[in-house]
């Protein structure tokens, strides 16, 4: 049995480029690592490769999670084994989810971090294929989706291009606490961007790297997305979920990613935690997380 988790992201800045020559918009983000990790388990099988999926989450989420050949994880599980030159073995993987599908956080993305990561220990003690280093997991993660390779060093990282193209920054130097708002519908991210085409115009990317975030208060002055006003055009609830963040005592409140999660960024982790069990309180679901700086990895 081989286990790894991996973190759930936000992207604490999100610029929007134009369209390039295949049809995607370069972006130009500051991602984040949260706390709340999903988990992989693979076993052997006498069957054929399988995926089974439980979790934290309302049961929207879980059964969203598809558990066919179209779920990441097998196209991750595909791709390994034509890379090391073996075929796909029987095995039964367990995903265990704590980020919420749909909610740009990058549920999906940190599926396919943990597959590779486990996948690739798995394969090299049972089969003694070449264990993949990090860049060379990286590189693939990169031909099989945007935020995979940052979620698999995770901590806090520059990224343009699509975000798979990353620089590394140090950790922040104090606490970042979140409230996470889950919204009840979901939000297309390609029906978001062609939302952002038709309401804006893309601007000259800023430089990060010179970015002096001190304290909370430089956080939260520097937190910005351009998706935000796109996904609020298409579900104005997004709106009422980011007052009432900012109500609860969010110093700052925004659209995770693409959209629907509205994230709140809060000075202590009591304050976090009395918002969370305001909003569950009133209907809503949320969820508390905290900045982290672990990647993907092995457990035992």
């Amino acid at each position: 049995m081989t286990r790894a988790s991996t973190p759930a992201k936000i992207n604490l800045i999100f610029e929007v480029g134009e369209l390039d020559n295949s049809g995607y918009h370069g972006v130009n983000s500051l991602y984040l690592e949260l706390d709340l990790r999903e988990e992989i388990e693979i076993k052997p099988s006498l069957g054929t490769a399988t995926l089974s999926v439980a979790g934290d989450l309302p049961a929207r989420h879980l059964n969203a999670v598809p558990t066919d050949s179209s779920n990441l994880i097998f196209k991750v599980a595909h791709a390994l084994c034509e890379k090391l030159g073996v075929e796909l073995p029987a095995i039964e993987i367990e995903l265990y989810k704590r980020i919420p599908v749909a909610g740009g956080m990058a549920g999906g993305s940190a599926d396919a971090a943990a597959m590779l990561v486990a996948f690739n220990s798995y394969l090299h003690e049972r089969f003694e294929t070449k264990l993949l280093t990090t860049p060379e997991l990286k590189e693939l993660a990169a031909t099989l989706g945007s935020d995979i390779p940052f979620l698999i060093e995770g901590g806090l990282q520059i990224g343009v291009g699509r975000g798979e193209k990353l620089t590394p920054l140090s950790p922040l130097t104090f606490e970042t606490h979140w409230v996470v708002c889950v919204s009840s519908e979901g939000l297309s991210t390609p029906v978001v961007f062609a939302k952002f085409d038709e309401l804006f115009h893309a601007e000259p990317f800023s430089d990060f790297s010179a970015l002096k975030i001190a304290g909370l208060e430089d956080l939260a002055a520097v937190m910005s997305n351009d998706l935000e006003e796109a996904a609020i055009a298409l579900l104005p609830a997004i709106a009422i979920t980011k007052a009432r963040l900012l109500e609860l005592g969010a110093v700052r409140s925004m659209v995770s990613g693409s959209g629907p999660s509205v994230i709140g960024l809060f000075s202590s982790l009591e304050q976090a935690e009395l918002a969370r069990v305001s909003i569950n309180n009133s209907g809503g679901f949320a969820l508390v997380a905290s900045a982290s700086y672990a990647g993907t990895r092995l457990e035992d």
